[in-house]
């Protein structure tokens, strides 16, 4: 398990999402973006070049392998938000994204000792390098057992 005392600022942890298909874009899109750019094919080729997927669902392909191959073993109190949230370029079918994790300040709590704030920026690349989502994070985190 790591704790708060585990993090320095400077970190990178990298990780990768699996491809989202056409079918996948266009079935999120369906029950929660039906937005014509996620469900049109043709419509979307006109606007953007493809379809592309929901800024939603870019969201949380990003944060799947960042909450299952790196929280499950960080002992993490709970999210406490995301700010400047971008969604700089769209993400195209069958594109994995690259997943950057930075570690940019580690602050025990003032006001209860066990815990504290790990504060972090997230970058995702498509696979010609390009940036397509940026987010800063904090969230709370135990301190390491006394």
């Amino acid at each position: 398990m790591k704790y708060l005392e585990d993090f320095t600022p400077g970190q990178v942890f990298r990780f990768r999402t699996d491809p989202l298909s056409a079918d996948a874009i266009k079935a999120f899109a369906k029950e929660w973006d039906p937005q014509r750019l996620h469900t049109d094919e043709d419509y979307a080729t006109t606007i953007h070049g493809s379809l592309i997927a929901s800024g939603f669902q870019t969201i949380l392909a990003i944060f799947k392998p960042i909450m299952s191959d790196f929280m499950t073993g960080v002992a993490n109190i709970g999210g406490a938000g995301l700010d400047n949230l971008r969604w700089v370029r769209p993400v195209r079918p069958d594109e994995p994204l690259e997943i950057e994790m930075i570690i940019n300040t580690v602050t025990p709590s003032k006001s209860k000792p066990d815990r504290g704030i790990l504060h972090y920026t997230i970058k995702a690349y498509n696979p010609g390098g390009e940036v397509v989502f940026t987010t800063d994070t904090a969230g709370m985190v135990q301190r390491k057992p006394k």
